[in-house]
């Protein structure tokens, strides 16, 4: 992404990023080329949360796709497995006639926040497996079904022979570029007005617009 100092995230900022937003892509690219999968993904258990230590995090594949992304071999370099995971924010069109005063008369454009997260593979054992699924499905279960949700018992055999079917992956952060563009190189005046005209059709990044500090100084997109 275009590198803006307006609108560039901090480690803090992405943590909280992807505790918004837990589905995201991986990206890898095998010897037989480039492999997109959709994902749950949380922050690990082993995740420091430290400003100057690395964002850890833990998903899951099926062990098809594992395939297809390579994973369920060592390299042949000895290097760790690489992925590129895609965390997507709120976002959407903003059009320039709800601009007002010197912002009249510019292009179209698009708010957005986006991390992409360049990060090093660790395939985890069928134990560490089964209990990444279980946070996982815990988790969820807890956002989506709080009265009477369920609970993946690990030791079941059925479904550990389940989870056969997956692997399990820790990912651990080497880099990342990340940004939350949200009108803030706008006037207060035409940020009123964009946040009146998003309010309706995508309050979700509205209210992310409001959490987002404004500045008069203008800047390209």
């Amino acid at each position: 992404m275009q590198p803006n100092p307006l609108y560039k995230l901090g480690v803090a900022d992405v943590r909280e990023l992807i505790t918004r937003n837990p589905w995201m892509q991986l990206i890898s690219h095998p010897a037989s080329g480039p492999v997109a999968s959709p994902s749950p993904v949380l922050l690990a258990p082993q995740d420091p949360g430290g400003e100057n230590e690395p964002i850890v995090l833990e998903t899951h594949l099926g062990r098809a796709d594992g395939r297809l992304h390579g994973l369920l071999q060592p390299r042949e370099d000895g290097e760790p497995h690489r992925m590129l995971v895609i965390v997507q924010g709120d976002h959407g069109y903003i059009s320039p006639s709800w601009y007002l005063g010197g912002d009249a008369g510019q292009i179209p454009t698009w708010n957005f926040e986006q991390a992409t997260l360049t990060c090093d593979v660790e395939v985890l054992d069928a134990q560490a497996n089964m209990e990444t699924l279980q946070r996982l499905v815990e988790h969820f279960e807890q956002a989506y079904a709080p009265e009477d949700g369920i609970r993946l018992d690990i030791d079941d055999d059925g479904n550990r022979g389940m989870a056969m079917g997956t692997i399990g992956l820790r990912l651990t952060v080497t880099g990342f570029d990340a940004k939350s563009k949200m009108s803030q190189n706008k006037s207060d005046a035409t940020r009123a007005s964009v946040l009146a005209h998003v309010e309706a059709s995508n309050p979700g990044l509205a209210a992310r617009m409001r959490q987002t500090g404004s500045t008069d100084a203008p800047t390209a997109d």
